[in-house]
């Protein structure tokens, strides 16, 4: 679905936002297009590019989705098909993640900053069942889903002039921080909403090993996690804890951060050390390559298939239907476990895999995860059905 938005300010920042410099170099991209999280396809190229000063990657030299009206009237991450299923699941170990992070801290009030239709919410008040939520999201259809559910939700941005009549506990934000405009004025602002013994808890992707994380064109930066530090720093922060990502393939290259008004006694925990800025472009810049070497091998692997159909709506289909064109142009259908209803993903019909009928010159690519993607093999080739994968090509 091509997306259309209304234009909104062409201002981009001219310098880094972290070390000021202007030292830019421009990541490759090898489309036209690119795409949102929300599996959106955007007429501009991915305008990635490193401060090769600090090593910070960001969108460069073209508008942010964020100064137009994208997240109000056209954020929808979670229509696709089946995405209940993958990620209903992540959201619940995020939450686990966070409440162990805390250690035994209960908030009384906690507020969700970018809740989306709520899922995080749902799974954040499994683990504090006894604290009181609000949540914040700009998108106008999620404000309603939301609520629909039940969940006390406000048609918001997270900005400097946003005023509330409380202040809280405790403040999370899930893969949010990325997407901002400005980061710094978005911690500030979540800054001036917390208690002052309270605690801001962020996660977002770890870019220290380059990763999907940043093929999407509504995601203007990519922290490390010195990066992070700094970051809220120049927010007038406090670091309270650095936390790697739990052993779960769904919240591989994440990354949280427990943030306070105060100054803590609590020291980082296994801060990764900091990659050279010239080898991490070098990776940077392998990693985007990789999808077109995707392309290419995809293309061999089904050139005498009669059916492909791809297994999978996640996250990873949406990539692969963007940046391996060639191979999706040649996809019958998307297929999952079971389709509740006749509906289609990237422009291709959604089956249910117990309702197709195979031949031996059909395949199923596995549009999933690659860090899970020999599990799935070996489900599908116990019923006679020929997989092809691709993680060795690109990493999860």
């Amino acid at each position: 679905m091509q997306l259309q938005i209304e234009k909104g300010s062409d201002s981009f920042y001219a310098g880094c936002i972290l070390c000021g410099q202007c030292e830019f170099k421009r990541i490759p991209s090898y489309w036209t297009h690119s795409m949102t999280t929300a599996g959106k396809f955007v007429t501009e190229s991915l305008s990635k590019a490193q401060c090769m000063s600090c090593g910070l990657l960001q969108r460069v030299e073209i508008r942010q989705l964020g100064q137009t009206d994208f997240y109000e009237k056209h954020y929808g991450f979670y229509e696709r098909p089946g995405a209940a299923v993958y990620d209903r699941p992540r959201y619940r170990a995020m939450a686990k993640w966070i409440k162990n992070a805390l250690n035994e801290f209960t908030p009384s009030t906690i507020l969700d900053a970018g809740c989306g239709r709520g899922w995080m919410m749902q799974a954040m008040f499994d683990e504090f069942p006894t604290s009181s939520f609000l949540g914040i999201e700009p998108s106008e259809q999620e404000n309603i889903n939301a609520r629909e559910n039940g969940l006390n939700v406000i048609e918001a941005k997270i900005e400097t002039n946003l005023v509330l009549d409380k202040r809280f506990d405790l403040i999370y934000s899930t893969n949010v921080v990325e997407h901002t405009t400005n980061p710094i004025d978005f911690l500030e602002a979540l800054k001036r909403l917390l208690n002052n013994e309270g605690c801001i808890v962020l996660t977002c992707p770890d870019s220290s090993i380059p990763s999907a994380e940043f093929m999407f064109s509504d995601q203007n930066y990519s922290f490390t996690p010195h990066q992070l530090l700094q970051l809220a720093e120049k927010a007038g922060l406090y670091v309270a804890a650095w936390k790697p990502a739990p052993d779960n393939p769904s919240l591989r290259h994440k990354q949280l951060i427990i943030l306070s008004k105060n100054e803590p006694s609590v020291t980082k925990d296994n801060l990764s050390s900091t990659t050279p800025i010239e080898e991490l472009y070098c990776r940077r810049c392998e990693y985007v390559q990789s999808y077109v070497a995707c392309d290419e091998f995809l293309q061999q692997q089904i050139q005498d298939c009669q059916n492909i159909y791809n297994f999978g709506t996640s996250t990873w289909s949406l990539l692969l239907s963007a940046y391996c064109p060639n191979y999706w142009q040649k996809v019958t259908a998307c297929t999952i476990d079971k389709v509740k209803e006749r509906s289609s993903f990237q422009g291709k019909p959604v089956r249910s895999l117990n309702e197709l009928n195979t031949g031996s010159k059909d395949a199923f690519m596995l549009g999933v995860n690659p860090e899970t993607q020999s599990e799935f093999q070996k489900k599908l080739a116990a019923n006679g059905l020929n997989c092809i994968r691709w993680d060795h090509i690109i990493s999860g």
